[in-house]
């Protein structure tokens, strides 16, 4: 682009370093699972990354700031069939959520200090589910509120204070590839098999839009993203027999805002992740070494000047996933505007991004307020209707990570119980069985 040479920018000279050695955390093996995940997630205390213990049901629990070689590592066990994707909660950095193809979505809760032994004690169960649950994503603004998709085609919504199922949405003809809020948490975008993408309100249960993309969308890795607080949705992943992103307007989604852009003629699927301060998307591919990061012009006033391709981090180690450390865990003294952890089989290490200055002191440009850690609504008010962008956080004073405890009600359950999709089968067929003799 020699578009890029004149366009005034702060993001024009991202350098990412090499891992050094004494950065890795290895020791794990990496989940075989094959579903479409990221295979980690990151906070400033802890990364959790999938392991094959349990045949793929158990997730590692690393300490952040603690990297090396292990010999054995603490592990969430609770789950009974492979994990399928994972996410910390934005408001407390000891509380992961987790979904499986067991149909369970599991709420667990690191100890004060870091978890010292594997535990399969969850701290919340959600239910409700009938077959497995591909997606798993924290409300960004409200409290303990956590959207799942699953193999069973719906969109259900929870408070997991409680464990209660509080909202399920149907209308997904296929398997839910990925399903993301906007900024304020009262839509959710979803992209599905079925090569269609719509926008759903969980609140009045229903698709508000639908669009059928199969003239430019392949059969595989197709996801969505919000363009942060901009009312515009990234599509990433596969058409015409390459890799392509395009945007849409939600209040438009007869065409695509921005046609789909080719990317590369790569196989592997596309992970991604937007960073709403500096407008700046990221994409990392999986089965190859590189991340492809562009800057966005959010006037959105013209397609064509929307996207810019600011640079690549290429290695020769390909990667299996990638996670995303937020803001307030970087550091911000070095410029560094992002670190994205590079999973491999059986290691993992941050890739440090930074802006090179001479100048000493804050630099406000690269580091506008980001999302605070607090959340702007509890649960309740969300669910009756309420909506409220995130909070922000100014990092110029430094942030601290909090240890937070976590308060659950959760319903104790019939140990002879069926667990999973065959046991509900079998108990239905002996109540029908019952019913019939009676």
């Amino acid at each position: 682009h020699n578009m890029s040479i004149v366009r005034k920018s702060s993001f024009r000279h991202v350098f990412a370093d090499k891992p050094r050695s004494d950065t890795y955390f290895s020791g794990y093996r990496l989940t075989g699972e094959s579903w479409d995940m990221n295979y980690a997630a990151v906070n400033p205390l802890y990364l959790a990354i999938p392991t094959r213990s349990g045949n793929g049901s158990c997730v590692a629990i690393f300490k952040t700031g603690e990297p090396g070689r292990f010999t054995s590592i603490p592990e969430f066990t609770g789950h009974s069939g492979p994990i399928q994707n994972l996410q910390w909660n934005p408001f407390n950095d000891n509380v992961l959520a987790t979904c499986s193809a067991d149909c369970f979505t599991k709420i667990w809760l690191v100890p004060e200090g870091g978890l010292t032994e594997s535990t399969s004690t969850e701290a919340q169960i959600l239910r409700g589910h009938s077959r497995k649950v591909g997606t798993v994503n924290w409300h960004p603004s409200a409290d303990n509120v956590v959207a799942t998709s699953s193999a069973d085609n719906t969109v259900k919504v929870w408070d997991i204070k409680t464990g209660d199922e509080q909202l399920s949405v149907d209308g997904h003809s296929g398997l839910i590839t990925a399903c993301e809020w906007n900024w304020d948490g009262s839509l959710l975008a979803t992209s599905c098999k079925d090569k269609h993408m719509r926008i759903v309100d969980p609140r009045a249960g229903e698709i508000v839009s639908d669009l059928d993309r199969k003239p430019v969308q392949g059969t595989k890795g197709n996801r969505v993203l919000w363009a942060g607080r901009h009312n515009m949705i990234i599509s990433f992943g596969f058409g015409n027999g390459q890799r392509q992103y395009s945007l849409y307007d939600p209040r438009d989604m007869s065409k695509a805002w921005l046609a789909p852009k080719r990317l590369d003629s790569s196989s592997g699927t596309l992970m991604g992740s937007y960073d709403s301060d500096i407008e700046v998307l990221y994409l990392g591919g999986k089965g190859d070494g590189s991340v492809n990061y562009y800057e966005f012009d959010t006037g959105f006033d013209n397609p064509k000047k929307a996207v810019f391709h600011l640079s690549a981090y290429a290695s020769n180690e390909p990667q299996r996933g990638l996670a995303w450390m937020p803001k307030r865990g970087l550091n911000v003294q070095e410029n560094e505007i992002a670190r994205i952890y590079k999973i491999e089989d059986t290691q993992a290490a941050p890739l440090s991004f930074s802006v090179p200055r001479r100048m000493e002191g804050f630099s406000h440009d690269l580091f506008p307020p980001t999302r605070s850690d607090v959340p702007a609504i509890d649960g309740e008010a969300w669910f009756g209707g309420e909506n409220a962008e995130p909070l922000s956080l100014d990092l110029s004073e430094g942030y601290e990570a909090t240890e937070r405890g976590g308060a659950f009600e959760k319903e104790e359950i019939d140990p002879d119980a069926p667990t999973n999709l065959s046991g509900y089968k079998k108990a239905y067929k002996e109540m029908k069985a019952r019913i019939a003799f009676l």
